[in-house]
């Protein structure tokens, strides 16, 4: 069986090829998801871990049962007895794990990790489900748990999924999003607040599947493409954002129109918007990507309002260096 590489919210870990992800929300403080494949299922679920009011894996395992059940009753509507065989403690990315089988009456097995991150300041569950069926589960599992990383001593994340990987500050928080078969979006926002000021980056990833069917008359010329098939939406959905030039720029072999500019607005509160853009079709995934950054500060208009293009320009090349569009 052949593994692929999953980054999601601070997660990396190795998964079966044919694994797909099903459902996910939240963030990297707390969050959700859900990979499947035929005859095997895993749930990740996280929150932030309060040093001031710590509770034992014993209680997190009795809580996470209890919402298990809650669950099943809920879809089965009758009461259900749930049963959890505590099994041998292991370590997941060096961290000491309660681990234990689920007995749900179902006739799946269901082998839970449960296990406290320090470094990344969280509360992990892995809850696998697979069917009998399904040979290598036990050698599966092991490699997963095995490849497992919750925590990084680098300064980036990386995320690496839907065919495409790329690195952002852990600061930056996934707010935004459409997983779809013709069109996906990521958007991470980077917000800080004062007395007298608000500043913020936000960093947003579209691209748009089957470009040469979808967009047969347009996708060769991406400049048109922008212009009549997406300025539109993306004013809609980045406010405040304005392009004064673009030029032409390469991103891993291709050709890409990268475009940018300054914005101001606001009376009594005024606001300086920093807006960059870089699109182009990939051919080898048959896609059109468009990556937006967006960085501003808003101050009482008696204040000053200054950001350094720059450093701006230099912290959205870092992003584009680390990213890839296909594999």
């Amino acid at each position: 069986m052949k593994f692929k590489e999953l980054g999601w919210n601070g997660f990396l870990l190795q998964i079966p090829e044919e694994m797909r992800l099903t459902a996910e929300s939240g963030n990297i403080n707390s969050g959700y998801f859900k990979l499947e494949m035929e005859n095997l299922l895993l749930e990740v679920k996280w929150e932030q871990f309060n040093p001031k009011k710590p509770k034992s894996l014993a209680e997190i395992s009795a809580s996470f049962i209890e919402n298990v059940r809650k669950t099943i009753e809920k879809t089965a509507k009758k009461r259900v007895d749930i049963k959890a065989r505590v099994a041998e403690n292991i370590f997941i990315s060096s961290h000491n794990a309660r681990s234990m089988i689920l007995e749900t009456g179902s006739g799946l097995r269901e082998p839970t990790y449960l296990w406290v991150c320090e470094k990344s300041n969280r509360v992990i569950i892995a809850h696998f489900v697979f069917s009998p069926l399904m040979e290598e589960s036990e050698e599966v599992v092991e490699r997963i748990l095995g490849s497992f990383k919750c925590h990084t001593e680098e300064d980036l994340v990386t995320w690496s999924a839907l065919n495409i990987r790329f690195n952002i500050p852990p600061s930056f928080l996934l707010s935004e999003r459409r997983i779809a078969v013709g069109r996906t979006y990521l958007t991470f926002r980077d917000q800080k607040f004062s007395t007298f000021a608000e500043t913020g980056r936000s960093f947003s990833i579209e691209y748009f599947s089957m470009a040469n069917v979808v967009f047969e008359d347009t996708y060769k010329d991406i400049d048109a493409w922008f212009q009549k098939k997406y300025w539109k939406d993306l004013k809609k959905s980045h406010k405040n954002i304005a392009f004064q030039s673009s030029e032409g720029r390469k991103i891993m072999r291709h050709n890409a129109i990268y475009r940018h500019g300054i914005s101001r607005s606001g009376l009594f509160t005024r606001r300086t918007t920093i807006c960059k853009n870089l699109t182009w079709y990939c051919s080898k995934s048959n896609r059109i990507y468009s990556i937006t950054y967006m960085s501003y500060i808003s101050r009482p208009f008696f204040l000053k309002r200054k950001l350094s293009e720059e450093e701006e320009e230099k912290i959205f090349q870092n992003l584009l260096l680390s990213f890839k569009c296909h594999f």
